[in-house]
């Protein structure tokens, strides 16, 4: 029983995010879960530090930290600011935003890209005059979906790689079209939305703020993430050539290592191993037993069907507890399903995509609703949903039809 209470006060935890006299975010209430799973719940220390696993936690900082590398040199501004001014029109502005948003997020996670890129195209957008929402919007939007395309995009696509065992090289080809197909969407809701506001005629040249660029750190980390590359398309085990790749890294970068450190999301790292903690304490739980077993229950070997039942169940669970739980949540469930590498691949698109029903359904979306704020600019979730909910029909429907026809 107090597991059971355990969980669901985690859960709801994560859930809500804000509660009354609490000021707790995702990975503090999962470190208050995992802590109580010990304490509370009588989960073996020894227990709760062998439910981590490793080698996710390892793939996870390797990328990140080669990440930060480039962050720290400002290779993410510049790109942006390399990639911007060569709009022409609104219209055009808005597409490459879209593109640039979603193919950097599908290899140097999405979270990283609202980051860096949000504060740049509102400095870009005041003086012109545009109205600053379906430019942040297709930020977030696009981050969500190109993130999808690679184990690299985001924190579950990477656990569903390191899972499932999938080959790099497949995983890219199996959602390569469903993510590009949906940045199309993207812009063309975007521009059905906010039609009115795209309008506006840009000036023959963009006023673009001058941004850091160390150029050497960044043709050095470059490098360093192209060999990753190569190793993973072989077939070389992910955690241990991101880890390598950033230990390389840090030998050659020939810079203090603290920025590139500062850069990296510790919390997200919590999370996850918090997270590990709390499901190995609520493994045995006949609730989490019978919803696991009832989810894999519904799965026929059918593929439409089974591709429709684990979307809808991770549209649901993504935007009621976050995407990394809902995967969690179904690890135990796919390795005894008919098909386990198709549902692996329908869950990576699905629990992506379902990031862009709200406002809150992905870390990406209140990083530039925060970002924006922080300088003045509001996202309301009235206004998100105009566009998240159908980019969200749209792109998962064109994942499963997709999926159908690549990943059989």
């Amino acid at each position: 029983m107090a597991r059971l209470a355990i969980l669901l006060a985690t859960y709801l935890l994560i859930a809500v995010r804000q509660v009354p006299f609490l000021r707790l975010n995702r990975p503090a209430a999962a470190l208050l879960g995992a802590v109580a799973m010990v304490t509370v719940g009588g989960l073996p220390l020894h227990d709760a530090y062998a439910a981590i696993d490793l080698d996710v936690m390892v793939f996870l900082l390797g990328v990140l930290l080669l990440t930060g590398y480039l962050e720290a040199g400002g290779f993410f501004e510049w790109a942006a600011e390399h990639i911007v001014v060569r709009a022409h029109s609104a219209r055009a502005l808005l597409g490459i935003v879209v593109a640039m948003s979603g193919l950097l997020s599908a290899f140097f996670v999405n979270d990283t890209i609202c980051l860096a890129v949000t504060p740049l195209m509102l400095a870009v957008l005041r003086p012109l005059g545009l109205p600053p929402l379906p430019f942040l919007l297709a930020i977030a939007l696009g981050s969500n979906v190109g993130g999808a395309m690679a184990p690299t995009g985001n924190p579950q696509n990477m656990l569903i790689a390191v899972a499932s065992g999938i080959h790099f090289a497949r995983f890219i080809a199996s959602l390569a079209f469903p993510s590009l197909g949906g940045l199309l969407i993207v812009f063309g809701v975007l521009c059905v939305v906010h039609r009115d506001d795209l309008k506006v005629r840009l000036p023959r040249e963009l006023a673009i703020p001058d941004v850091p660029f160390d150029r050497p750190l960044v043709m050095r980390s470059l490098i360093v993430f192209a060999g990753a590359l190569v190793g993973w398309l072989t077939g070389l085990s992910l955690p241990l050539v991101a880890i390598t790749a950033a230990a390389i890294l840090l030998a050659i970068a020939q810079r203090d290592p603290t920025e590139a450190f500062a850069k990296v999301e510790w919390s997200l790292l919590l999370f996850f191993g918090a997270l590990f903690v709390v499901m190995r304490g609520a493994r045995e739980l006949p609730l989490v037993a019978s919803l696991t077993s009832a989810a894999g229950a519904q799965l026929h070997g059918a593929p439409l069907h089974d591709a429709i039942v684990t979307s809808a169940a991770m549209i649901g669970l993504s935007n009621l507890v976050s995407n990394v739980p809902a995967v969690i949540l179904w690890l135990p469930v796919v390795p005894r399903v008919v098909d386990p590498t198709f549902t692996w691949l329908v869950m990576a698109m699905s629990s992506t995509f379902a990031g862009n029903l709200t406002l809150l359904g992905s870390m990406a979306n209140l990083i530039v609703a925060e970002r924006a704020e922080a300088r003045g600019e509001r996202i309301g979730f009235v206004d998100y949903l105009k566009v998240g909910v159908p980019v969200t029909v749209l792109t998962v429907s064109l994942g499963i039809a997709t999926l159908l026809v690549v990943a059989r």
